[in-house]
């Protein structure tokens, strides 16, 4: 009885054994096929557990209204345990666009008469565009981006706002034993999002021998407003391609790099771009000044205006801008006139963008205003003394050995505010400054000032005598001469001034009266003797 029973239960396991087996016996999937976006089929192994029939279906992909269609056999016999190959056949439509970063599939499904049904994910290989050169990477050329600079403009390192100027070191290394020829370096930034460039360059081709390294600049300007989108996902890429010359025949090799980059997109913000004036320009010409006004921020912006200042040259207008959408521009275009009478130099022209609440528009990031210096050259044809005038006037009489007061009246005859220096020369021959109230004037146009001197003039000097008033305004020079008839010292000043200090020097003013008296009594007595002959 026992053994009728475990001949039973090994039976009954046998069985359980045998239904699990074919149960967990599925159709199996070979390795599945990566789809490329230029191709037409692909295959794939499919295997039963069992003759049987075998029939297939697989989901189109559609994006933005257009639709990648499959084809599979309807059904096909397989045999036990055998592996067949299914080819599957698709079309993209050739205005189909695959985004970058974004994984595009099907499911195939497969349904057997005994095996039951299984599937398998197919997708295609959307390419990285950098990587997408059509050459394999052998492993001797390597490539990095060893620094990112901003510019100008008003981002940072790997956060950029639209219309930024940028840097980018880009380092070449042939790490093989064999030198590489016609190595191409080019780069541009990749929108993620809309599987678009926003731009791409390149430099010109180069050889490195085994274990040389060259480091190239990339400079590029972010000036394709139109092309960029808030909110979408970009990044900066690098990449070379070059002839190695180890294999037999020479092969080409590629490699590549990237960054992550976070475009900027401020919700309020307009500045200039593409700002032209001339470098140099001479005294009394016109001057224009162009500009792109552009919006870089996410919304429109109205009545908006630009302030065009520098006080020197007489400029301090506002310019009326206007509306301007989101990622757009409107043109600036200001002229104005070098005043003749400025002095030759540099002179930086500030401009600054305003919005309609009287306040200059700055970045979220840095808070950085849209403000902008462009320098302007004056050179040439300019006068080389000041437009001012200087009008001298004697306040008391002109004697030796006492002080002399001048007055001397600085006009500003320029049409704009100016700033004088002023100063005395040619009068240390015969006078000493003793003072002068004032040695520098600003005057606006038309304007005048006073300005007192003093002068000490020398005991020994008389007749005419001169000296200059001296104004300069930068490198600018006016010299005025001013004329001056001194009168002697006369004698009796002198004997008064012996007196007045006769208590402290009686004997010696006492002699000087005796001699006094004899002279005069010589002269009489000459006098008779000559009228008795």
């Amino acid at each position: 009885m026992k053994n009728k029973s475990f001949a039973f239960l090994s039976l009954a396991l046998l069985t359980v054994l045998i239904l699990t087996s074919f149960a967990s016996a599925a159709i199996t999937f070979g390795t599945s096929p990566t789809l490329s976006m230029n191709g037409s089929s692909a295959t794939i192994n499919v295997t039963g557990v069992a003759t049987e029939n075998i029939t297939f279906s697989l989901s189109s992909i559609t994006e933005n209204g257009k639709t990648i269609t499959f084809g599979v056999p309807t059904a096909i016999t397989n045999a036990t345990g055998s592996a067949q190959t299914v080819t599957i056949t698709y079309t993209v439509p050739s205005d189909f666009s695959f985004y970058f970063g974004k994984t595009y599939s099907t499911t195939l499904t497969a349904i057997g008469t005994t095996s039951g049904n299984a599937t398998q994910t197919i997708s295609f290989r959307i390419n990285d565009p950098a990587l997408n050169t059509g050459y394999a990477d052998d492993g001797n050329l390597d490539i990095s981006i060893d620094n990112i600079n901003v510019e100008k403009g008003y981002g940072e390192d790997s956060q950029w706002y639209p219309l930024d100027q940028i840097s980018a070191k880009i380092n070449v290394d042939n790490n093989g034993a064999d030198k590489i020829k016609s190595i191409v370096v080019k780069y541009g930034l990749y929108d993620l999002t809309s599987g678009k460039w926003i731009f791409t360059d390149s430099q010109s081709s180069f050889s490195l021998n085994d274990g040389d390294s060259k480091s190239l600049t990339a400079d590029f300007t972010l000036d394709s407003l139109s092309k960029f989108k808030d909110g979408d996902n970009y990044k900066f890429y690098a990449w070379a391609t070059g002839s190695d010359e180890k294999t037999d025949p020479v092969t080409k090799t590629s490699v590549a790099v990237s960054e992550d980059i976070e475009m900027q997109f401020d919700t309020d913000l307009v500045t200039l771009s593409n700002i032209q004036i001339p470098t140099t320009i001479n005294c009394g010409q016109e001057v224009q000044i162009t500009a792109d006004v552009a919006n870089i921020g996410t919304d429109d912006q109205s009545d908006v205006y630009i302030k065009i200042i520098n006080t020197k040259l007489g400029i301090n207008k506002q310019v009326q801008i206007g509306d301007i959408n989101n990622l757009e521009s409107s043109p600036l275009d200001f002229t104005f006139t070098i005043p003749s009478d400025i002095t030759e130099g540099t002179y930086p022209v500030e401009l600054m963008v305003y919005n309609p609440d009287n306040t200059p528009y700055k970045s979220d990031l840095n808070g950085d205003d849209a403000r902008f210096q462009p320098i302007l050259t004056v050179q040439g044809a300019c006068s080389t003394i000041p437009l001012a005038s200087i009008a001298a006037s004697l306040q008391s009489e002109a004697k030796a050995g006492q002080e002399l007061d001048v007055k001397a009246t600085i006009v500003n005859t320029g049409s704009s505010t100016a700033t004088f220096n002023i100063g005395l020369s040619s009068y240390a021959d015969w006078s000493s400054l003793t003072s002068m109230d004032k040695n520098i004037v600003t005057l606006a146009a038309g304007a005048s000032q006073d300005v007192m001197i003093k002068l000490n003039v020398n005991k020994d000097v008389s007749g005419d005598k001169t000296f200059d008033i001296v104004l300069t305004q930068g490198d600018k020079i006016l010299n005025q001469p001013v004329k001056v008839t001194v009168a002697q010292q006369a004698f009796f000043a002198g004997i008064t001034g012996m007196f007045s200090g006769a208590s402290s020097n009686w004997y010696l003013w006492g002699i000087a009266a005796l001699n006094v008296l004899l002279v005069l009594i010589i002269i009489v007595v000459a006098v008779k003797v000559a009228r008795k002959k």
